[in-house]
């Protein structure tokens, strides 16, 4: 209700400030006229610019309309120029004129083509793959020969400061959790394993590029202690009819076959724009883990015997088949050039099938005999549906000139829903000792269906205020609802029957409602200086229906940051940022229920899990725009992490803990090396150290450790149409929590033929020398577990993309929705 009265105030605002520059525009006279191409076409949405025919100084601006003409308002007496401008043509000037007190035809203005439009394309210069701007890094995926024909998630692979742990389905930006995915500025609404799958099977020619926020403002939902990364799909604007396409084929050990359509219609106030991809294709996930823990109970209390071990060697080898698919689609209408509403439709759809064996060996000694073994035939089938409508309202305030920005109006409400059908069956054959025969079949099979549904509203308010300042404010709510309802099946062979005592419904609601304020503006002249307080205040409700157990969460938390930036030298600025942030448990985190990994190793949801919360400090030094280095910390309390431990003498079971406290610092220097002409490669080094204080089975332990990581990217233009491409990095050994992993990196290629204008021609080689794969280590008291994971990441892809229509780009309009959190942590 109050987020419902504060839009309607707003939008008073913006009609008021409408009606102050109404009354502007007949107060002098009128120039009118046209623009042709050289052949004398009208040439939609041009540039004008009516300047001073004393000075050249620019007096009024408009675009032309999709019949090519235009009309400048209000305008004084005096002597002008019109100048018309349009990309692909040379500007035209008209010839000076003279304006009084009634209105003034200028004659067409023919623009002729710019010599730069060329049907043979000859490549001067390359968007590099990597760059780093002030407050973010940006990876350019739209254009890159390494990045096409892959996967979002084996791009994020190659962005400097990303992490991705395949074996937890997990991401990390500058060695930490707690990342917030965006796309195109709105939370996927997913839990982090959900977000991985989701990458996983979206084609990468389906975005435009990738940004690496690490310190967001209060403008941000406070989510998220390691940062934001939003991927900006590709939206054509461009004038009247146009697209692109993009087909991929290619192999490792198995297929991969990928494509993506983009397709827009833009006229005077309607933006239509829509888009699939498809992502279609094999895969094995071969794991390998060795596990030395105690013979019996978990290893703890007064009569615990460390010296009585259990060896368990176990390897799963699973192949599977992906089909994902993307679409999206949406309008823009602009009723007035100040004004416009939009309505999108994004949806994801995910189906996933995994089979394979897994077999386990159990010894009382590293040298002693098998005293058991198993051999499991597993197989897990995965359907996934996320859809998402965005209906949004924007409105840019005037001055009372009528011409200059007075300030901004923004307002979104979204409805999402998330279904998952999820089953997995475990067929189990049982050996005692080294030479018996199997035991019969033993069966489990795992079904768990979840829905999630969100609604979400949020208004954005900015006003410019005196002395170049400006303020934001906002208000935002969200409602979550959902419900898993755990139902496993047990037996011998085909004889299942339920085990009520290992099924579960679990029913979760949470509230979130946020208002923030921002001031923004200059101190002192050359100091850039935003200040800003956010407030969430969250009620939540765990419900077990079959435990009869509810867990209820009331609180509220005060989030400030600040940025202060200014130039210390010629071409240098010095800026430092702080951020308190949070990271609300995901939503499967919190369900008590097991799911099965194997008969020996399961998973266990947490209803008594707290919030993590995060201190970040950074400061950050700009050389000629070029060279960024900065000095990063952060300070975590609360610590979330997913914990290993031994159940029984040789089971092993995984579950999601408030564990202690961690501190992070990192340094991060990124610049751009010219080799020869033709030649740019930008390096990111970044090195960091890590500190965990925890609690592990009755035990305070601290685990700290220094690593560090190289990123670096080349773009070689070798002309005639011929570019190349060369990315690695490289990982140090470094530390999480109870995990440790050794050297790691990977290395990968690509050439590119434009073969016209329109179409391109890309050959990439990914991970050439098949080093990009999980290995880790957990050694703790009692406990010590190796594991070692390689995927199909070595491929070679072949892909062709095509532009089509009308090519001249105008502007795209950037914007952000109500959805910024809840479904990141659904599942």
């Amino acid at each position: 209700m109050k987020a419902g009265l504060l839009i309607l105030f707003l939008l008073g605002l913006s009609s008021l400030s409408l009606a102050q520059s109404s009354t502007v525009a007949g107060l002098h006279t009128t120039v009118r006229g046209s623009v042709s191409d050289a052949a004398g076409k009208a040439l939609p949405f041009a540039s004008i610019a009516l300047l001073n025919a004393r000075d050249s100084t620019l007096a009024k601006g408009g675009v032309t309309s999709e019949a090519g003409t235009y009309e400048l308002t209000g305008i004084r007496p005096g002597r002008y120029v019109v100048m018309a401008s349009s990309i692909g043509y040379k500007p035209a000037k008209s010839a000076v004129f003279e304006v009084a007190a009634t209105p003034v035809d200028v004659l067409v203005l023919p623009l002729s083509e710019s010599a730069k439009t060329l049907n043979e394309v000859a490549v001067v210069t390359k968007k590099p793959f990597v760059e780093q701007e002030a407050d973010r890094t940006v990876i350019n995926v739209a254009g890159s020969i390494i990045g096409s024909g892959s996967t979002a998630l084996e791009v994020l692979e190659k962005a400097p400061g990303v992490t991705v742990d395949r074996q937890n389905d997990a991401l990390q930006l500058r060695g930490k959790d707690g990342v917030i995915v965006q796309i195109d500025g709105k939370q996927t609404y997913l839990s982090m394993q959900d977000v991985v799958n989701l990458l996983k099977n979206m084609p990468s020619d389906n975005i435009e590029k990738i940004d690496l926020i690490t310190n967001p403002g209060a403008r941000y939902d406070a989510a998220g202690n390691s940062g934001i990364i939003n991927i900006r799909l590709k939206k054509n604007n461009n004038v009247g009819t146009n697209g692109s396409a993009s087909l991929t084929g290619g192999s490792g050990r198995f297929d991969r076959e990928r494509t993506s359509l983009q397709l827009n219609h833009r006229e005077s106030k309607v933006n239509l724009f829509g888009s699939y991809g498809l992502n279609r294709g094999g895969n094995y996930w071969n794991f390998t883990t060795d596990r030395d823990q105690p013979a019996q109970g978990d290893g703890t209390g007064a009569a615990v015997d460390l010296t009585k071990r259990s060896f368990v060697e176990q390897n799963t080898y699973l192949v599977y088949r992906d089909l994902g698919q993307n679409a999206k689609a949406g309008l823009d209408y602009m009723p007035t050039k100040n004004t416009t509403i939009g309505l999108v439709w994004t949806a994801f759809w995910n189906n996933n099938d995994q089979r394979g064996p897994a077999i386990a060996q159990f010894r009382r000694g590293s040298d002693q005999p098998v005293y058991l073994q198993t051999e499991t035939a597993k197989t897990q089938i995965t359907h996934t549906s996320n859809q998402l409508v965005n209906l949004n309202f924007q409105h840019t305030l005037t001055a009372k000139d009528g011409k200059s920005n007075n300030g901004q109006l923004a307002a979104d409400l979204d409805m999402g829903h998330y279904q998952r059908e999820f089953t997995t069956t475990l067929l189990t054959a049982t050996t005692i000792g080294a030479n018996a025969n199997p035991n019969s079949l033993t069966a489990l099979d795992n079904r768990m269906p979840t829905t999630v549904d969100i609604r979400s509203v949020k208004a954005d308010y900015s006003r410019t205020l005196p002395g170049k300042w400006k303020l934001d404010l906002g208000v935002k709510s969200t409602s979550v609802k959902t419900d898993n309802n755990l139902t496993i099946f047990t037996g011998m062979g085909d004889n299942l029957s339920m085990d009520p005592s290992r099924s579960n419904q679990f029913q979760y609601t949470e509230q979130v409602n946020a208002g923030y304020v921002s001031l923004s503006g200059k101190w002192a002249g050359q100091t850039d200086v935003q200040v800003g307080l956010r407030a969430e205040h969250t009620h939540s409700e765990g419900n077990s229906i079959t435990l009869k157990s509810i867990v209820e969460r009331n609180y509220l938390n005060w989030f400030p940051s600040l940025f202060i930036s200014r130039p210390i030298a010629k071409n240098q600025t010095l800026a430092v940022s702080y951020s308190y942030r949070i990271d609300r448990p995901s939503y499967q985190n919190l369900n008590p229920s097991r799911s099965f990994v194997d008969p020996y190793a399961f998973q266990e949801g947490n209803p008594y899990l707290r919030p993590q919360y995060t201190h970040s400090l950074e400061v950050k030094h700009g050389f000629n725009s070029k060279v960024f280095t900065s000095l990063g910390a952060s300070f975590t309390s609360d610590l979330v992490f997913i914990v290993a431990y031994p159940l029984d003498g040789n089971k092993v079971y995984y579950i999601v803990q408030n564990i202690g406290k961690s501190q992070a610092y990192n340094l991060t220097v990124s610049f751009p090396v010219t080799v020869t002409k033709g030649w740019t490669m930008q390096t990111t080094l970044l090195g960091f150290y890590n500190q965990f204080d925890y609690n592990y089975q009755e035990s305070l332990l601290s685990l700290s450790q220094f690593s560090g990581r190289l990123n670096s990217s080349s773009a070689i233009v070798l002309g005639k149409g011929w570019t190349a491409e060369l990315s690695g990095r490289i990982s140090a050994p470094s530390v999480y929590a109870i995990w440790s992993s050794p050297w790691l990196g990977s290395v990968d290629a690509g050439l590119q033929k434009a073969v016209n204008a329109k179409l391109k021609v890309k050959l990439s080689g990914q991970d050439l020398v098949h080093t990009n794969r999980t290995i880790a280590t957990m050694n703790t008291p009692t406990n010590i577990q190796h594991i070692r994971m390689t995927q199909d990441t070595r491929l070679v892809l072949l892909n062709l993309s095509y532009t089509f229509g009308n090519q001249k780009l105008k502007a795209a309009r950037q914007r952000r929705t109500a959805a910024e959190e809840e479904m990141q942590r659904a599942n």
